[in-house]
C-alpha cells in the first residue's frame, strides 16, 4: 500500500495491491479497511470504467457525500491478469481542483507491473489520407450517438494547408440545418492562444518583454498580494503558473453582456495566492483575461480596455489569418450561422440549450470569448503547425516569440505541461500541441502533431462533448502511428457510465419527491 499525501494535510490517493477476488466491490472495501478500518461511507454508484493502459477491466465506485462536506470521494479498481490494484482518494474539494495536475499525473501513470507505455518516438506517421481521415469521422459519428452530440465541425490541416474540412450533424437539435465549416461554436478557452499570439507579436516589436514586470507595462495593475504583484511578469499571466486560484465563481457570477471588462481588473485587486509562485498548476480565467487587456491597451493606449483589445486581436491576429468568422461578439455570432447549445437536464433528457449561459465570458474575453469556426480556427492550427509562416510565406510573428509560449511548462498529468494559453504533451512518445476549450454545451479542440506535420480541429455543441474531444486525442494516436486499441471502447464504456449516472439521480430525484410529499 503506498499513500500520497498533500501538503495540506487534508487530501491523500492510496495505491492498494487488492489481491485476486474476482469481485471489484469487495476488492474495494477490502483496500478500503486496510488503509482505513474505520471506513463506512455508503457507496452511491458502482460504473464499469474504461479500461486503458495495459488494464483488462476497470471499475469506479462513488460514494454519497453531504454538499457542506465540500469533500471529494472514490475508488477506482483495475485488474490486470488476475491481480487487482486499487486507488481510493479522498480530500477537500479545494485542495483536489488546486492539485489537479499532480493528481492527474499520478492516474495517467499507473500501469499494471512491467507493462511498459506505448512509445512512438521516433516513429514516422501514417499519412492522414481519405481512409485514414474516414476511420477518424466514423469514431466521431458513433461517438456523437453514444453522447448525444448533435452536431460536430472539424477540419483536417497539414504544412501545406487545410486538407479537408466539414461538419457533421446538426446545428440545432429537431432541426435539420446541418453544420458546415463555417458555422460558429463559441471556443470559449480556445481564445487564450490566440491572446497568447497577440502578446508574441508586441514581444516582436519591443513594446512588452516575456519577462517585463506587468506593473511596469500597467502601472495599475494590482493583486490581492504585494510579493506576487511586484514578482509576477508578461509571460506568466496565462501560464497557470502564479499559485492564484481559479476563482471561477468570481467572474461567473459578476459578468454580463453589460459588464464593463476593467472590471476583471478590479477582481483581481482581491486575489491572493494559495500556493507558492511556479510550484503548482493553478489555472486562472482572470489572469489570461488581463494578459489580453494590457496587451490590447499596450498596443492602441485608451482607456476602454476592453475596445482597444478587440481591436487588436482583429487588425494583429484575425485579419492576417484570414479569420472572417471569428468574433468577439455575441450579437454578431448569433445574427449569422452559428450552433446551437445542447443541453441535458438534472434527470438525463435532452433539450435546447440556452447561449445565454455563457454571457458572464464576455467581460473577461480574452480568456474565453471567441466565437469561431472550423474553417477559421484551422488556419490558427495551421499558424501553430508552420511556427508562424502565413500562407503567403510572410510571418505573422518570429518562431521564437512564438515557441516561447510552449516552453513555460507546468506539470499537468503524464509526460503534459502548460505554457501560455498552450499545452504540450509526449504521452505515448508524440509530440502534441494543443489547447481544449469549454462553456456550458460548447465544447472545442485543436490539435497538431510538429513531428507528424499534421493536425485537427473539433467543435462541438454538447456539454458531453468534453468526452468526445478527449478521446479523439488517443483515437488520433492509433491511427497515426499504430497505437494499441482503446479510444472506442473508452468512449462507449463512458457513454454507459454516463447513463448509469443519470438513471441514479433519476431515482434519487423521485426518492426526494415522494418523501417531500408524503409530509
Amino acid at each position: 500500500m503506498l499513500t500520497l499525501k498533500a501538503p495540506e494535510g487534508d487530501t491523500f490517493v492510496v495505491i492498494v495491491d487488492g489481491g485476486a477476488s474476482g469481485d471489484p466491490k469487495e476488492v474495494v472495501a477490502a483496500a478500503w479497511k486496510r488503509f482505513d478500518p474505520g471506513f463506512a461511507c455508503r457507496i452511491r454508484l458502482v460504473t464499469k470504467a474504461a479500461a486503458t493502459e495495459g488494464w483488462d477491466e476497470a471499475w469506479a465506485v462513488d460514494y454519497e457525500t453531504s454538499p457542506d462536506e465540500k469533500l471529494v470521494l472514490f475508488a477506482r479498481a483495475m485488474r490486470h491478469g488476475e491481480g487487482w490494484t486499487v486507488v481510493l482518494a479522498r480530500g477537500s474539494e479545494a485542495t483536489f481542483e488546486k492539485r489537479a495536475g499532480a493528481i492527474r499525473k499520478i492516474g495517467e501513470s499507473l500501469r499494471p507491473a512491467g507493462l511498459k507505455p506505448g512509445d512512438f518516438v521516433g516513429n514516422t506517421a501514417l499519412p492522414v489520407d481519405a481512409a485514414r481521415r474516414e476511420q477518424l469521422k466514423a469514431f466521431w459519428r458513433d461517438a456523437m450517438a453514444a453522447y448525444g452530440v448533435p452536431g460536430i465541425e472539424y477540419a483536417f490541416i497539414d504544412r501545406g494547408g487545410v486538407v479537408e474540412e466539414g461538419g457533421i450533424g446538426v446545428k440545432t437539435i429537431g432541426k435539420a440545418d446541418p453544420v458546415d465549416a463555417h458555422t460558429r461554436f463559441l471556443i470559449a478557452s480556445n481564445t487564450k492562444g490566440m491572446t497568447t499570439l497577440l502578446l508574441a507579436k508586441l514581444v516582436d516589436r519591443g513594446k512588452l518583454g516575456w519577462d517585463e514586470p506587468v506593473v511596469e507595462a500597467d502601472p495599475a495593475f494590482r493583486l490581492g498580494d504585494a510579493s506576487v504583484q511586484r514578482e509576477i511578469e508578461i509571460r506568466h499571466l496565462i501560464c497557470a503558473c502564479t499559485g492564484m486560484p481559479r476563482q471561477d465563481m468570481e467572474w461567473i457570477m459578476t459578468g454580463g453582456l453589460d459588464t464593463p471588462a476593467n472590471k476583471v481588473l478590479s477582481l483581481l485587486a482581491g486575489m491572493k495566492p494559495t500556493t507558492k509562485f511556479g510550484e503548482m498548476f493553478q489555472y486562472s480565467n482572470l489572469l489570461a483575461s488581463a494578459a489580453g487587456y494590457i496587451a490590447g491597451h499596450v498596443d492602441y493606449p485608451r482607456t476602454d480596455i476592453g475596445h482597444v483589445y478587440d481591436r487588436a486581436m482583429q487588425i494583429e491576429i484575425l485579419d492576417p489569418l484570414g479569420m472572417k468568422d471569428t468574433t468577439f461578439s455575441k450579437a454578431v455570432a448569433v445574427a449569422g450561422d452559428h450552433a446551437d447549445p445542447r443541453d441535458i437536464g438534472m434527470d438525463g433528457t435532452v433539450a435546447l440549450g440556452t447561449i445565454d449561459k455563457s454571457d458572464s465570458i464576455y467581460f473577461a474575453r480574452p480568456a474565453g470569448g471567441a466565437w469561431s469556426s472550423a474553417h477559421d480556427l484551422a488556419r490558427y492550427a495551421l499558424n501553430e503547425l508552420r511556427e508562424g509562416v502565413l500562407p503567403s510565406g510572410g510571418r505573422l510573428v518570429s518562431r521564437e516569440a512564438l515557441l516561447a509560449r510552449r516552453n513555460l511548462g507546468m506539470e499537468i498529468g503524464e509526460a503534459a505541461t502548460y505554457g501560455m494559453g498552450l499545452q504540450t504533451s509526449r504521452r505515448w512518445g508524440v509530440a502534441m500541441v494543443h489547447h481544449g476549450g469549454a462553456m456550458p454545451d460548447y465544447k472545442t479542440d485543436w490539435i497538431v502533431l510538429p513531428d507528424a506535420g499534421i493536425g485537427i480541429v473539433l467543435l462541438t455543441n454538447a456539454e458531453l462533448g468534453t468526452s468526445l474531444v478527449d478521446q479523439t486525442r488517443r483515437r488520433l494516436v492509433e491511427i497515426l502511428y499504430g497505437a494499441r486499441l482503446e479510444a472506442s471502447a473508452a468512449m462507449k464504456t463512458r457513454a454507459a457510465a454516463l447513463r448509469a449516472e443519470y438513471a441514479a439521480l433519476i431515482v434519487f430525484l423521485e426518492l426526494v419527491s415522494s418523501n417531500t410529499t408524503s409530509r
